[in-house]
């Protein structure tokens, strides 16, 4: 027993680029880490399709700086488009469902 979390999409501080989080919280669930994978999508042309590379980390329940992984995609013009992220836990050494998160949309001034 786990859930699945995720932040809106945002564009990074550091750089011009989509980012977004996803992590896991352990409610009753006899590990410690999991393989959290981050896929980022935009809305374009009346569809949702896959942008950047999706960001992959094996991390410990909670969230938070150092426990979380990041999906990425560089923005090539400020429009305005609408980003969510798809996110998907693989607990480590514990059979899980294959489901995943899907963030809520957010418009950002990103387009990749």
């Amino acid at each position: 027993m786990f859930e699945t979390k995720g932040d809106y999409i945002h564009v990074s501080s550091s750089v011009w680029e989509a980012s977004g989080h996803g992590w896991w919280v352990n409610v009753n669930c006899n590990a410690t880490a999991a393989i959290v994978t981050v896929q980022l999508q935009q809305h374009v042309n009346g569809g949702w399709t896959d942008a950047g590379s999706a960001g992959k980390a094996t991390v410990r329940s909670g969230g938070g700086t150092g426990s979380r992984s990041t999906g990425r995609a560089a923005c090539n013009t400020n429009a305005v488009t609408a980003w969510r992220s798809v996110i998907d836990v693989d607990v480590l050494n514990v059979l899980d469902s294959p489901s995943t998160l899907t963030t809520g949309s957010r418009s950002i001034r990103c387009r990749h």
